[in-house]
């Protein structure tokens, strides 16, 4: 991979514009140790590819805490099977405090 290279003095002047072509025809050692080749080149190396993410889809099995009942959570930290039983033990530990 090429890129477009734009040299500069030390005052911030465009010095000389080096197109992807002359880039791959240059062996000359002292174009590519110049200071702004080596940064611009530190920083292309940096350049990462697009990986694709593959996330693994984890399957637990827990036992719900009111039922009894087995079922596959979402999160590993997931107490009940279902939003009812969740309201049915929280009132039943309610009514046992009382």
């Amino acid at each position: 991979m090429v890129y477009e290279c734009k040299i500069y003095d030390k005052n911030g002047k465009l010095k000389k514009e080096v197109t992807p072509e002359e880039i791959k025809k240059l062996t000359d050692s002292d174009f590519i140790n110049q200071k702004s080749t080596r940064l611009a080149r530190k920083r292309i190396a940096t350049f990462k590819e697009n990986k694709k993410i593959t996330k693994s889809t984890k399957f637990y099995t827990k036992t719900c805490i009111q039922c009894a009942q087995t079922f596959h959570p979402r999160q590993h930290s997931t107490k009940y099977c279902s939003h009812e039983c969740q309201k049915r033990f929280y009132y039943d530990n309610k009514k046992l405090k009382n």
